[in-house]
């Protein structure tokens, strides 16, 4: 296997965007923002201080940055196949050289988008956007709706995350589950268990298969003014460091 992607997942208003650059710019790294309307809806915060970041952008080359749609959002994606409106800017917007700022879209299904997914209009969407990678939540939860998809022929990739979020390490690694489909990988994964995490991945994943590995919750620490952990990002740095290592030396 080979790493893809890195994914540093939920940095926030308080991190500078300076800080989010420099990470996003690393070798191999990947940020990826939650997007969720409770918290960066118009007006918000987290709605200025992305705004800001992708302005910054528009001139930065080498920096993987995706988003990962979540509630309503996620579920107006699944049922009518459209990019929420306030998203679209972001979405469609592209840098200085004509690329998307924006790589990777990743759709965390909420229960009633899984049981009400429309996936011919899904597809539909996929396909108007092919030069971004659209991601599915691969779980006992969502796998109904995934495999509905899948039947469409709609290109998109999957993230296995047994825990569905919570950061909640699986019992065991799932292989690929489509030969055609890229895969990632999330749950538990810290600056101090990534390696250990890769060997395991590593072992039942098809040689020559690109993987990408994402965390979250283990990328956040407390500080003295904060009483909720928050994005760290010389623990993410850690956490690229040595995944990246990691796979330079591994590469089969």
């Amino acid at each position: 296997m080979y790493l893809r992607y890195i994914t540093c997942s939920d940095p926030r208003e308080h991190n500078p965007v300076s800080e989010i650059i420099k990470l996003g710019v690393m070798p191999s790294a990947e940020v990826a923002v939650q997007c969720h309307p409770s918290k960066m809806d118009q007006g918000m915060a987290r709605n200025v201080w992305f705004d800001q970041l992708m302005h910054q952008l528009y001139d930065v080359k080498g920096m993987n940055l995706a988003i990962h749609i979540n509630m309503e959002w996620a579920s107006e994606i699944c049922l009518n196949g459209k990019i929420p409106e306030i998203l679209a800017p972001w979405v469609y917007a592209r840098n200085s050289s004509g690329n998307p700022i924006i790589k990777r879209i990743q759709i965390n299904m909420p229960e009633f988008a899984v049981q009400n997914i429309n996936p011919k209009r899904v597809a539909q969407l996929i396909a108007g956007l092919p030069r971004r990678e659209f991601i599915f939540q691969y779980n006992d939860k969502t796998k109904s709706a995934v495999e509905k998809l899948h039947a469409t022929g709609a290109r998109f990739s999957l993230l296995f995350d047994a825990s569905g979020g919570r950061g909640v390490a699986p019992k065991a690694w799932q292989k690929p589950i489509y030969e055609t489909h890229p895969m990632g990988y999330s749950g538990g994964i810290s600056p101090d268990n990534v390696i250990h995490n890769l060997r395991l991945i590593n072992a039942i994943v098809p040689k020559n298969t690109p993987i990408w590995i994402d965390a979250e919750g283990r990328l956040k620490s407390n500080d003295l003014f904060n009483e909720k952990p928050r994005f760290d990002t010389e623990l993410a740095r850690q956490y690229v460091t040595r995944a990246r290592a990691y796979n330079l030396g591994n590469i089969r």
